[in-house]
């Protein structure tokens, strides 16, 4: 697995994990209706990496809810490749937010009865996500209940490293071991050519939140259909590809940012004004892409989507060096 599909393989699992048992968490007092705002997720940008797997566990490539039903996603995210480190003399007030968190999670998990209560909460977000991919591939019931169990154990894997690297103070979250590579279990699993749809579909799943999150916006006379939809995420993954490419070639080290709106990708060198700079460059990419396929109204909440989610950004780098 190359090291962007790893990036955004664990962005997607940690945020869907995270947010779910956030949401468990707020659940009993939440009003109806805004559940799945996870009320408990931590605002000023958590060190949770996001991309917004729905706590609803709805199907991500299924149509969107429409104008007034659409899904309420957390405000904040995280880096996906770095996180506030544990900085000597230095509080990291995301940490210190999602330091509770952790503990309850881990507890959980250490427990054998309880941790099957996780995996079972797990495997049903996950068939919900890839229940558009088994369609595709065509898996056969017994395939796929093995794809949704790696993916969940993949999964808990993920985000117990993370947890157990935040309640650690010595431990630096920006340089956590990577997770766990699944590649070779994948592709005995599903064959190389459904191994290479599998990467593929799993490196747009943050093209297609932000699709998902515009559909929502979008009243009946503006609504984005199928095949407009399926065009934006194309376009979408596409520069993002492109973005990466280039960057890589320019030696360049990128980072990723995301929230349920969607995600940015930005150079990690430099300090908040570069890297927000960079960030609104990756932006305004998708932006003209977008603007080829939508119509005006579309294209308003498309970019209001985007503002949204640099202002979240810009707000996470703030607090980061000390600036917010």
């Amino acid at each position: 697995m190359n090291k962007l599909v790893a990036t955004l393989a664990t962005t997607t699992v940690l945020f869907a994990v995270s947010t779910f048992y956030f949401w468990q968490k707020s659940a009993v007092s939440a009003p109806a209706g805004v559940a799945t705002a996870a009320a408990a997720t931590p605002a000023g940008g958590a060190t949770v990496a996001s991309t917004g797997a729905s706590p609803t566990n709805r199907d991500p490539d299924s149509p969107s809810p429409r104008a007034g039903g659409a899904v309420v996603q957390p405000a904040t995210g995280a880096a996906a490749s770095t996180s506030a480190a544990a900085r000597p003399g230095r509080t990291d007030p995301s940490r210190e937010v999602m330091l509770p968190f952790a503990k309850d999670w881990l507890r959980q998990y250490d427990d054998p009865a309880q941790r099957a209560s996780l995996t079972k909460a797990a495997r049903t977000g996950i068939e919900a996500q890839y229940a558009r991919l088994r369609d595709r591939l065509k898996l056969d019931a017994s395939t796929f209940d093995q794809l949704v169990d790696l993916l969940a154990q993949e999964q808990l894997e993920q985000q117990s490293n993370y947890f157990h690297c935040l309640v650690d103070p010595s431990c630096d979250t920006s340089a956590m071991r990577p997770p766990r590579d699944h590649s070779d279990e994948y592709q005995a699993m599903l064959g190389p050519d459904a191994f290479a749809q599998f990467n593929a579909y799993r490196q747009a799943m943050p093209e297609w939140q932000a699709v998902v999150q515009l559909r929502g916006r979008l009243g009946e006379s503006n609504y984005l259909r199928d095949a407009d939809a399926d065009r934006l995420l194309g376009a979408l993954s596409a520069e993002r590809e492109r973005y990466v490419s280039e960057s890589n070639q320019a030696g360049t080290k990128l980072r990723g940012w995301g929230t349920g709106n969607g995600m940015v990708w930005y150079a990690g060198d430099g300090g908040v004004d570069e890297q927000l700079a960079s960030a609104q460059q990756y932006s305004e990419r998708m932006r003209q892409r977008a603007a080829a396929i939508l119509n005006a109204e579309q294209l308003r909440a498309f970019t209001q989507l985007q503002d949204e989610l640099l202002a979240n950004f810009a707000n996470y780098l703030r607090s980061q060096s000390g600036r917010g």
